[in-house]
This record gives C-alpha cells, structure tokens and sequence, in this order.
C-alpha cells in the first residue's frame, strides 16, 4: 500500500510537471509571437507615418504654391495661376475649400507612397479604403488619416487603423494674410497695408506685374518650411 501511494505522489508530481511546462511554453509562446507582432505592426505604423508626412508635405506646397488649389482654379490666369479678384468678384477659396483639397490629394497620393506595401515582403498585408480630414490652423496643419490595415504573419494578425499627423507650417496665418490683401487692395494696391500685415505677422509679401491689369501676390513665410523650402502662398489680382 505504501508502494502504491509513494506511485500515485509521483505520478500526481509528474502530472503538474508536464503541466507548468506545458503551460510554460504555451505563454512563451504567446509572448514571443505577441513582441514579434508589435515589432512588425510597429515598423509598419512608422512607414504609413513617414508616408502621411512626405505626401502631407508635397501635397501642401502645392496648394500653397496654388492659392489653395492642387490644380488650377476655376478663375485662373493662362499660366494656371488663381485669380482671387477679377471685374468685382472675389473667388478667394474658403478654408474648408483648402482643407478638402489638401485632404483629396493626400487620399489619392498615399497609395503611391505606400506602393502596396511591396517593402515588406514577408508580411500579408491588406488595405482598405483611406479617407482623410484635414484642418488648418494659424500655426499647423493636422491631418487625420483612417487607413485600415491587416498586418498578418502566420498566425498573428493585428489591424491598423487610425493615423495623426501635424504638420508645423502657418498655411492659416498665410491664407488669412492674403485675403487681407485682397481686401485692402482690390482696387488699387494699398503698400503701407500690405507692409503692415507683413510686420504684424512676421510675412513677407512680393508683387510681380503678368500684364498690364493682372498683378501676382506672393506671401512667403520664412519660418515654415517644407522639404527645407520657405511656404509661399501664390494668388493674383486681376485690376481690369
């Protein structure tokens, strides 16, 4: 008797043995494969970042370098520059009219960045339709991206999904300085106004002649830059 109760510890003994190794390995296991997943989902959140950003970047100084448009507007001169007055009419963009161009563009452009992901080749990543919001601040552009993800590898999966982005430029103090200008100078150019504002808002602005009637603005901010570029907000008044 004494025998088989020694037997029956041992095997009880063996029982919990196999089990905590079991157990053992089991979380090992899940540790493993949870750091191995966050390090990939990790590298790929830093490259749709990194994307965000450089597209963020080309997309806003082409609207700048537009008057708020990433194409020609629909007032424009003949070499696609935006007409912001012109015989009484003021067709000065809103500001939601530029956060929605911005936002457009960065939607139709991120895909190219991103390329399919093709620089991860041992990851099966999906991707779903992106939307984009955009608001312009004095100081900054922020830009909210969802962009759903499925990051896979074997048998771990994580999803992405929602992505922020500041960008530091004054595009609002920018484009509210132009439209100052338009309206202190659609008639005739006030200097002593536009020198003013430029103090004020530590801008300089430079006036070209196109022709006789049509006059280009540029407000150039010093102080933000993009790709190592000054932002510079073009436009055009048209004195005819």
């Amino acid at each position: 008797m004494k025998k088989r109760g020694q037997l029956t510890i041992f095997i009880i003994v063996g029982i919990i043995i196999l089990a905590s190794i079991g157990l053992y390995f089991t979380f090992r296991s899940s540790i493993v494969k949870q750091e191995y997943t966050i390090t990939d989902t990790s590298n790929v959140n830093r490259f749709v970042d990194d994307c965000i950003e450089q597209v963020g970047i080309e997309v806003i100084k082409q609207v700048s370098e537009g008057g708020g448009y990433y194409f020609s507007s629909e007032k424009s001169t003949s070499s696609g520059l935006a007409v912001y007055y012109s015989e009484g009419q003021s067709y000065v963009p809103t500001k939601e009219d530029i956060e929605d161009e911005i936002s457009e563009f960065i939607k139709e452009n991120l895909f190219f960045c991103t390329q399919n992901f093709v620089d991860f080749p041992d990851l099966d990543i999906s991707q779903s339709e992106i939307s984009v919001e955009t608001s312009v601040e004095d100081e900054n552009v922020n830009i909210e991206v969802n962009y759903p993800i499925r990051v896979t590898k074997g048998e771990s999966s994580d999803l992405l999904r929602d992505f922020e982005k500041t960008i530091p430029v004054r595009v609002g103090t920018v484009y509210w300085m132009s439209k100052e200008i338009v309206q202190s100078s659609r008639e005739d150019i006030c200097l002593s106004c536009i020198l003013d504002l430029s103090l004020e808002n530590d801008l300089y602005v430079d006036m070209n002649d196109i022709n006789d009637n049509e006059v280009m603005f540029m407000v150039r901010d010093e102080n933000s830059k993009l790709n190592e570029e000054n932002l510079e907000w073009v436009f055009v008044i048209d004195y005819e």
